[in-house]
């Protein structure tokens, strides 16, 4: 927005409601008979002429280009006015309407009034207060309302119930080309005379920019952009804030837009500290290009700045950044305000916690009130080994989000994580899984029947199992759009004999437990599993067992069994072990699946597939058996290094 210089006199911002009478705009535009539309339309010609008259008061360097009459059956009803920055603006002259307009005024403090009521905001002088610059209107429920720049809409006192009446504008007399000028006659008999120069222009094509909240287009440290540019006339200039550089080059060939320069702006390489002179003060971010004709001058600016030096993720989270966990995106307008780290670590609410200090530890005891959401993340790369205690299960509504964590359960005979509603989200990234009570596991709904998962992600983190038996389940009978599963590792820590007795395995294990449930997509990828069997005593299931796998990819898993159980409660042998069930048998099915390797002990007395029965589709090939795996094996410290023929399998560590 514009603002308006000392050198305006007081009286050319007067606009009142009524003005002189002239035949230059019609009684009914269009014949617009309807009320909402009538005044839309007197909204539109408000804030138009307003920013006529802004440019008027402050061209700002900006030339005219061209004036351009549109017309309603012969008669001439506005102006379109084109800067030589490519910037239109359309000018309509007109006899006093009776819709009741707010009034504007200026005061002698130089502040903006409306309906003679002070705004707060300098009209003359220095730019608008904040940089609002001048009114923009508009109604809304009947009401005017106004705003300064891309401030936040209020009520304009006394403009409530907007009447309808005749369309009108208050502002003009008379508008016309004269020669080579532009003349503008106002309602109080001023008249302006602005040049019209068709062969100067300076017009910046910002139209493939993004742009921040302030204005800024933010470039990298030490990057090179380019943008292009449409230059017309003598003498190309182009100036830059210090420590920045600015070039401008022609090009052989204009754009299909005209734009025939190109301005590379370097940024710099590191931070600068400006000189405290005031012309380094006037200059720490406009990148300038200016170009004339005789005495005149065509000028755009563009705002630029490097990001911001900040080193924490709180820093960025509070700055409004996106902090990412996995595929989640964590931000301040979805999470609220930061949470502060109680010094002993029991945590009284859920909220958003960085954690700075290595091995810090939390505790988690709020019971079933639970939380809408918990996300615990380091504040720094450097900050690991969080350790979260979970003494009553986690109800959560929203979302669980945890990074370098290291989840200790120490609630016996149930699952620490609990999901209640339709919305919840759980990523876990880089993270720990202790102590996982036997036939239960991580994660469970509320209430089975209602509730719904709409993600679960873990990535790069580890489970370990030190318990044997049978039965553990990482999600347990629920509907979840989408899992995600990634460069895990997942062990029993235990030995593993050679005998067919289960008691000393980790049987039933699975990562989905949902015999009726769908899972909508299953990403399974780069994941170690190591004496976790998904065989159980209710028979062949599988590693991920549901009614109906939406779609599936599974690719590079290494699934190693020292010595697979066979016998169970049954008598007869259960002779299969499966990783997945619940595929469609159907041929059109979305599927990806290859390079999966596993390691069976007792092969001779049982086998491995990949999907239950005939479930496997041709997009996915079989599970690879293999007779060795690992050059390292170690389930004091979870070591399982693949030799290099399988090293780009298994989880990446």
């Amino acid at each position: 927005m514009k603002y308006i210089k000392s050198y305006i006199l007081f009286f050319l911002m007067v606009f009142a409601v009524t003005g002189c009478t002239t035949d230059d705009l019609k009684d009914d535009v269009n014949g617009l008979k309807d009320r909402v539309t009538l005044i839309e339309e007197q909204v539109k010609l408000l804030n138009d002429n307003l920013a006529v008259i802004a440019y008027i008061l402050d061209p700002q360097n900006k030339t005219i280009s061209e004036v351009k009459n549109v017309t309603d059956n012969g008669e001439v009803t506005q102006k379109k006015i084109v800067l030589s920055d490519g910037t239109e603006l359309t000018l309509t002259i007109g006899k006093p309407g009776t819709i009741n307009e707010p009034e504007v005024t200026v005061g002698e403090d130089k502040m903006w009034y409306i309906n003679g009521e002070p705004t707060g905001v300098i009209a003359i002088g220095e730019p608008g207060k904040n940089g609002e610059g001048y009114p923009e209107f508009r109604v809304q429920d009947g009401d005017w309302q106004v705003r300064f720049g891309d401030g936040e809409w209020k009520p304009v006192t006394g403009g409530e119930n907007v009447a309808d009446g005749s369309l009108g504008d208050q502002f003009f007399v008379k508008a016309e080309v004269v020669d080579d000028n532009f003349v503008v006659t106002m309602t109080d008999g001023t008249v302006h005379t602005l040049p019209i120069v068709a062969d100067l222009a300076c017009a910046i094509d910002k139209t493939d920019i993004t742009l921040d909240a302030e204005g800024f287009w933010v470039i990298e440290k030490g990057a090179r952009v380019e943008v292009p540019v449409k230059i017309t006339g003598e003498n190309p200039q182009v100036t830059y804030p210090q420590g920045w550089r600015a070039t401008l080059s022609e090009l052989e060939t204009a754009d299909d837009k005209g734009n025939n320069y190109k301005l590379y702006i370097y940024a710099p390489a590191a931070a600068i500290k400006t000189m405290n002179t005031r012309a380094a003060a006037n200059n720490t971010s406009d990148i300038t290009v200016q170009v004339q004709k005789g005495s005149l001058w065509a000028v755009d600016k563009i705002k630029v700045k490097t990001p911001k030096e900040l080193n924490t993720n709180e820093e960025r989270y509070n700055d409004g950044q996106t902090i990412r966990v996995g595929g989640l995106e964590i931000t301040r307008e979805l999470y609220g305000d930061v949470k502060a780290v109680p010094a002993d670590g029991k945590l009284t609410e859920g909220g958003v916690y960085f954690i700075s200090e290595s091995g810090k530890r939390l505790t988690y005891s709020l019971g079933i009130s639970g939380v809408e959401s918990l996300v615990i993340l380091p504040n720094t790369e450097e900050v690991s080994d969080i350790k979260l205690i979970i003494t009553s299960q986690i109800y959560f509504t929203n979302t669980l989000a945890f990074q370098n964590v290291n989840l200790n359960n120490s609630i016996e005979n149930q699952y620490p994580l609990r999901a209640k509603g339709t919305v919840g989200k759980i990523t876990l990234d880089n993270c720990k899984v202790n102590n996982l009570s036997i036939g239960k596991g991580l994660m469970i709904l509320d209430v089975a029947s209602t509730d719904h998962l709409v993600s679960f992600e873990m990535r790069n983190s580890e489970i370990k199992i030190e318990q044997s038996g049978a039965g553990m389940n990482i999600m347990f009978n629920m509907d979840c759009d989408l899992l995600t599963f990634e460069n895990n590792i997942v062990y029993y820590s235990g030995d593993v004999p050679k005998t067919q007795e289960y008691a000393n395995h980790m049987t039933n294990f699975k990562v989905f437990s949902g015999q009726n449930k769908i899972i909508k997509e299953l990403i399974m990828n780069s994941n170690t599993f190591v004496d976790v069997e998904s065989t159980g005593t209710s028979g062949v299931t599988g590693l991920v067992w549901a009614s109906s796998i939406g779609k599936v990819t599974f690719n590079k898993n290494l699934y190693w069994q020292s010595y697979p159980a066979t016998q169970f409660i049954k008598p007869a042998p259960i002779t299969t072990t499966v990783l997945l069930r619940g595929i469609p048998k159907k041929e059109d099915y979305v599927a990806e699946g290859s390079s999966n390797y596993g390691y069976n002990g007792n092969a001779t007395m049982k086998t491995f597939q990949l999907c239950f029965g005939s479930e496997r589709p041709a997009t996915m090939t079989e599970l690879i058996v293999v007779k060795d795996m690992f050059v390292t094996f170690d389930k004091s410290t979870g070591t399982f290094i693949p030799k290099d023929e399988y090293k780009a399998y298994g989880a990446q560590r």
